[in-house]
């Protein structure tokens, strides 16, 4: 065994004095503000005072209701004052009507609209995880503000997102919705798009708090089970970025963590997400949620899934209408004491005010219908997207130099139903974008390409999910007679987002094999992969000489793709979860524990598998360009840092090819000895420098100490002193090889 240096010995120590030690409560988070409200919050306060004294039970109650809208929607309910959100409603003239109705109802609480705007209400961006692949937080913001913009103008107050559940499992459908497999990205992406939505007009939800992204095996609604340490490091850092950000809603993960319903859990609800970290806004149940209480096994019956639900903390009901139907019956009962249903009420009216609701109409007006549409997919609002959906894109591969075609070869052949389908450039949850919003990238492809003298065909060879091979032959002939083929295959839309578990990542259907015709063919191939989650490509790139990943890219997908394509833009876009050779690896993020026995070539007895390699296929961060990039000279701005200081990291970043490009610029650390086994390296920084060719800049990126730190098994956070290595690079796969020494402050004499 090692000896230990003099600051280890000493963090054990602490360490072991720590044992005993109560649990410190983590620094609560600022009250989430939108700058909507005239009023102080004193004066808010005091305001609820005066509402909370003059409202009926019925009344209260009904500001813990979320009701979904459809037809039948009865609106009654909103003048008797039963519920007090309303979602999945997109009309703006019966939203107008509502909110009119509210404000003309006994107390005139108004209400709040929201619906699922998972990336954008009419102009689409790319999918969440895709935005997440963009390493770029001023576009995901933008994302967001464009998103926030068109929901505000249709007459929403707040978006249900964005999710912000890390995602280690691609045969999870969901991954789609959220940033990816690692924490610092997870955060980054959480902060940026709720501050995004906010500077368009409306307020954010968090979802799913928490676990929900960890489900087992990556089968939708299933449990997960995660220790303390995971937990705190992994899972919950992102949903407190975004707290901070200024999120005002949480919605509870409708699954079970740690072998209970989040929805009826009081340890993460109300001492966690309420005591330690001091959030005052709204928490909601998931779509049904509380009632799933009885299946999940926690609740009797519909009484005690009411019951625990709200003592748990769960402020509002989404849709299941047990809150209205169970809660008075609990509270004449006794069980759920009045000061519960005050504190629930509170926090919606809390928000209510914050986002200016009880403004006088010329301050805050209410949705004008006469200008939504002037207000939505406008052309800035649709640059936007176009620029997010280049930065999404992802270079896996580029022999020869093949792409861009900027001196295109006379003759190409786009093969792949999905290079006609606007769904499958628009992705899941596409709000109230349409297909008639989508440029043909197709039409996009041959006209440009047109104008420099080549000419484009099209054979689809099969549809997106390409279920026969009836048009196989028709589009192998025309393989052999073009000069460049661009197959445009991969998931269709469909196949992504909730209830989409997979078992086989692969290319869908008959994918892989007419691939291999195509390439069989030996005129050289584009593979275009259009997805929303990682998939297994370890057959499919040898297949291609250059390809590209494209995760379902929104409403202007098609011009971006057609922008890379021909070079007039170059991709920069890195995987926000590693791509692995075979699902058995899954799941394969790059943060992974160092092992005993470390696998080496040859070694029969080390973490490995027998029929696979331990590595991905590609590993997290990973993305390349149509020009080449060199890092050297990394220096560390000391050698030792107080763990309350920073140390600023600097490398010079060197374009070496022929072509401008952006540079994703990666940090990495890793705490290689400490009380606790740590993983192998951590993503702690992120910047993009744009270069010229043959240009050459200086690139930095401060990290302060105290982000170095983890949680122990029983929840405290530490930073412990001690030597941390660090490495700056393109992807995950950089090495680490400059340190410095992380010490603990001394007192002054």
């Amino acid at each position: 065994m090692a000896a230990l240096s003099p600051a280890r010995l000493a963090a054990a120590l602490v360490a072991i004095l720590l044992v005993a030690a109560p649990a410190v409560a983590e620094t609560p988070v600022a009250p989430p503000t939108s700058g909507r409200s005239s009023l102080s919050p004193a004066e808010i306060e005091t305001r609820i005072d005066g509402l909370l004294a003059r409202m009926t039970l019925e009344e209260k109650i009904g500001q813990m209701y979320l009701g979904g809208w459809d037809k039948d929607f009865d609106e009654t309910a909103i003048t008797a004052g039963r519920v007090g959100i309303v979602s999945s409603i997109d009309i703006p003239d019966a939203m107008a009507r509502y909110q009119k109705l509210a404000r003309a109802s006994r107390l005139g609480i108004p209400l709040i609209f929201a619906r699922d705007a998972i990336h954008g209400y009419r102009t689409l961006l790319p999918v969440p995880l895709g935005l997440a692949a963009t390493f770029d937080g001023d576009v995901i913001e933008a994302a967001g503000r464009v998103t926030g913009e068109e929901s505000a103008a249709a007459g929403l107050q707040m978006v249900l997102g964005p999710m912000v559940d890390l995602s280690r499992d691609p045969r999870w459908g969901r991954v789609v919705e959220g940033p990816g497999e690692d924490v610092h990205l997870a955060q980054l992406f959480a902060r940026r798009m709720v501050k995004g939505l906010a500077s368009g007009g409306v307020a954010a939800t968090l979802k799913h708090f928490v676990g929900y992204g960890a489900v087992r095996a990556g089968k939708d609604y299933s449990e997960a089970d995660l220790s303390t340490p995971t937990l705190h490091d992994s899972y919950l850092p992102p949903f407190r970025a975004g707290l901070e950000a200024g999120a005002q809603m949480v919605m509870a993960a409708f699954s079970v963590l740690n072998g209970v319903p989040v929805t009826a859990d009081p340890a993460l609800l109300t001492d966690l997400l309420r005591r330690d970290w001091g959030f005052d806004g709204i928490t909601v149940s998931d779509w049904d949620a509380i009632r799933e209480l009885l299946p999940h096994g926690v609740a009797a019956d519909r009484t005690e899934a009411a019951f625990k639900a709200v003592m748990a903390g769960v402020d509002v009901d989404m849709a299941s209408g047990l809150y209205p139907e169970q809660l008075p019956g609990l509270i004449a009962s006794g069980r759920v004491p009045m000061a519960r249903i005050d504190e629930a009420v509170r926090r919606v009216l809390r928000v209510k005010f914050r986002l200016g609701l009880f403004e006088p109409p010329a301050t805050r007006p209410d949705v004008d219908p006469a200008t939504t549409a002037a207000k939505s997919a406008t052309p800035a609002q649709r640059e936007t997207a176009r620029e997010a959906a280049r930065r999404s894109i992802v270079l896996l591969k580029n022999d020869g130099d093949l792409l861009p075609l900027d001196h295109p070869p006379k003759k190409v052949v786009v093969v792949g139903g999905a290079a006609a389908d606007a769904g499958d450039f628009m992705g899941a949850w596409g709000a109230m974008a349409t297909r008639d919003d989508v440029p043909s990238f197709l039409d996009d492809l041959t006209k440009r390409l047109g104008a420099a003298g080549s000419t484009v065909s099209f054979v689809a060879g099969c549809d997106d999910a390409c279920k026969t091979t009836d048009g196989f032959a028709a589009a192998e002939a025309a393989a052999r007679e073009a000069d460049a083929v661009i197959a445009v295959l991969g998931e269709p839309w469909y196949m992504t987002a909730e209830s989409t578990s997979r078992t086989r990542l692969g290319l869908i259907g008959h994918q892989q094999a007419l691939l291999d015709r195509l390439s069989a063919t030996g005129k050289p191939v584009v593979l275009v992969v259009l997805a929303g989650r990682a998939m297994v490509m370890t057959e499919a790139l040898p297949k291609a000489a250059a390809a590209l990943y494209v995760f379902s890219p929104g409403t202007m997908g098609g011009p971006a793709l057609v922008d890379t394509l021909i070079g007039a833009s170059n991709p920069s876009g890195r995987l926000p979860m590693s791509l692995p050779r075979a699902v058995g690896q899954i799941p394969i993020a790059y943060d992974v524990l160092p092992t005993g026995r470390p696998w080496s070539p040859g070694d029969d007895l080390a973490s490995r598998y027998m029929d696979e390699e331990v590595s991905p296929l590609l590993p997290f961060g990973f993305g390349l360009s149509y020009t080449r990039f060199a890092y050297s000279d990394l220096r560390l701005s000391a050698a030792q840092a107080p763990l309350d200081g920073t140390v600023t990291a600097e490398v010079t970043v060197t374009n070496t090819g022929k072509r401008p490009g952006r540079e994703i610029v990666q940090l990495y650390v890793r705490d290689p000895v400490a009380s606790m086994s740590r993983p192998v390296k951590q993503l702690k920084g992120i910047a993009k420098v744009d270069l010229a060719p043959g240009e050459a800049k200086r690139v930095t990126i401060a990290v302060p100490v105290a982000d170095l730190g983890f949680h122990d098994r029983d929840g405290r956070y530490r930073v412990e002193p001690g030597r941390f290595e660090v490495g700056m690079g393109g992807s995950s796969a950089v090495a680490l090889d400059a340190a410095f020494e992380a010490v603990a402050a001394t007192k002054a004499p």
